[in-house]
């Protein structure tokens, strides 16, 4: 801790344009591909999106996004694999994290886990080469320059640490960080209060996410919250850079300012 104020941001959807990528290009067609859901790739390609970019539960971590995604295909009557072995791991309090439901599989070996496994490692794999040289959104650097040396700046994420350290090194704005956080540091919620909670006061804290998940961790340490608008990022970066970060320092942010935001961001998420 160097500074009065806290600056905690999400990296994919909200710093960077990946989020769409992430899924589309990655996620689920190695899933059609792991799992054989060609005949029905639509359908997951519809089930998929809608879970994980197009609803309340936008930026779910990878692998509760899955089993909502096996859930709901079963539930509509489609062919899926017996994956209750999966959602054994998913209640049971094991990181959700590659490192997690490897050490999860040691005391629980299942043909399906390990399907996962190589479903999210392989997505791992395409997405770093999908997000190859992608810069952050415009306005990020600017606002980043502006907060610095009046805020700590930290990325609080459910993406692996690894390619954190890439994305934030290749856009060039890993040198306005004071810390890289990711799945391995647990939940976003986990995240903020290891580094965020007592250090700082609630109104010198500010999450900046584009998931009602990101709203939720602010909220979990009654940190202030600025929505990144799905579809509409440069804006609110814009905007952020413009008049929020100011509020943010001057303490004018918390109130009518971030109701306002609030709303709308909550009616975009339907």
């Amino acid at each position: 801790m160097e500074n009065k104020y806290f600056i905690g941001i999400d990296s994919d959807g909200t710093a960077f344009d990946s989020m769409t990528i992430k899924h589309s290009k990655a996620f689920i067609p190695v899933s059609i591909d792991v799992w054989n859901f060609h005949e029905i790739k639509d359908v997951v390609f519809e089930i998929a999106e809608r879970i994980n970019l197009y609803s309340k539960s936008r930026g779910v971590n990878r692998f509760p996004g899955l089993l909502m995604m096996f859930e709901e295909l079963k539930e509509k009557g489609y062919d899926v694999p017996d994956f209750s072995a999966f959602a054994a791991y998913i209640n049971s309090g094991f990181p959700f994290s590659n490192a997690g439901l490897e050490n999860y599989i040691k005391e629980n070996p299942d043909p399906f886990l390990d399907e996962v496994m190589k479903w999210s490692k392989d997505s791992d794999k395409v997405f770093a080469k999908e997000v190859e040289g992608l810069m952050p959104f415009k306005f990020v650097k600017e606002s980043l320059e502006k907060a610095q040396g009046k805020a700590d700046i930290v990325v609080v994420s459910s993406a692996s640490g690894k390619g954190l350290l890439t994305d934030w090194k290749n856009g060039k704005i890993d040198v306005y960080t004071t810390t890289i956080m990711g799945q391995e540091a647990g939940s976003k919620k986990e995240q903020l209060k290891k580094a965020a909670q007592g250090k700082y006061d609630e109104d010198k804290i500010i999450m900046l996410g584009d998931a009602l998940g990101d709203y939720e961790a602010a909220k979990s340490i009654n940190a202030l919250f600025y929505p990144i608008f799905p579809g509409n990022e440069e804006k609110a970066w814009e905007n952020f850079y413009n008049e929020g970060i100011d509020k943010f320092f001057d303490g004018t942010f918390k109130g009518e300012y971030q109701d306002n935001l609030l709303k709308e961001f909550n009616d975009m998420l339907k």
